[in-house]
């Protein structure tokens, strides 16, 4: 599936899908998830994924919230399109780096907390404002449990605090941190590292998959049926239409 804000390019042996809705602030339709995935699964003879955002707003604002008010096969597309990025970066064969900078958001989390590697630029705000509308990113948390403990991403979800790159580092969400001002240039720099590297990071990568742990996509299938009861509660659809109105 194509969409006209998800693009990619193959060069050097790194394939780079680009997240290119910046008048949104990278806000992620269903259309948008799909295709991700999509160019995530296709990457032919890519060494490696790059996952990146443009515009000066930041990676992604998360989810496109406006298409939650549309009913309910919305949501509905919204929780498929979630499960297509999940299951894409948890099948990879190919280690996958996101890079990200500014508002990095909900879904623009999940993404980071499911790839290999994170570099991320100084100015990032990393963060899960979903509790503001009086909703629990249940989808997330489980992607952050594969960075962090249960209980920080719990934290995380509840409290919508947001993190700069330091802190996030600090945590084990990002990996690489680099100016904002030369952050493409940095980007560059690192994934050529990485690249350079393949051998060592199909080691790690394997080594990672042997930990005992239950698989995301089945612990997000399991939690996907409470996306739709919270969304469904009083006052949150009416929340969220304020919110796009007041913008």
């Amino acid at each position: 599936m194509t969409d006209q804000f998800i693009r990619w390019e193959d060069r050097g042996g790194i394939r780079s899908i680009i997240i290119d809705r910046a008048e949104k602030a990278n806000a992620l339709s269903a259309g948008m998830m799909v295709a991700l995935a999509n160019a995530v699964q296709t990457a032919g003879d890519a060494k490696l994924v790059l996952i990146e955002g443009r515009g000066t707003a930041g990676f992604s604002a998360g989810a496109d919230i406006a298409e939650f008010l549309q009913g309910g096969e919305y949501l509905a597309r919204q929780e498929e399109g979630l499960k297509a990025i999940v299951a894409s970066l948890a099948t990879s064969p190919r280690p996958v780096i996101a890079a990200i900078h500014g508002r990095t958001l909900g879904a623009g989390v999940l993404i980071a907390s499911l790839c290999d590697l994170a570099i991320a630029a100084d100015n990032l705000a990393f963060g899960l404002p979903e509790i503001r509308f009086n909703m629990y990113p249940v989808i997330v948390q489980a992607a952050l449990e594969e960075k962090v403990s249960e209980a920080l991403a719990f934290q995380l979800c509840a409290t919508g605090r947001l993190l700069d790159a330091v802190e996030a580092r600090s945590l084990g969400l990002i990996s690489d941190i680099v100016p904002v001002g030369s952050f493409a240039a940095g980007v560059a720099e690192r994934s050529a590292f990485y690249r350079d590297r393949i051998e060592a990071l199909q080691i790690g990568r394997r080594a990672k998959a042997k930990r005992d742990r239950s698989d995301v996509q089945a612990r997000i299938a399991r939690l996907a049926p409470l996306m739709h009861e919270n969304f469904n509660r009083p006052g949150v659809r009416e929340t969220i239409a304020r919110y796009l109105k007041a913008r």
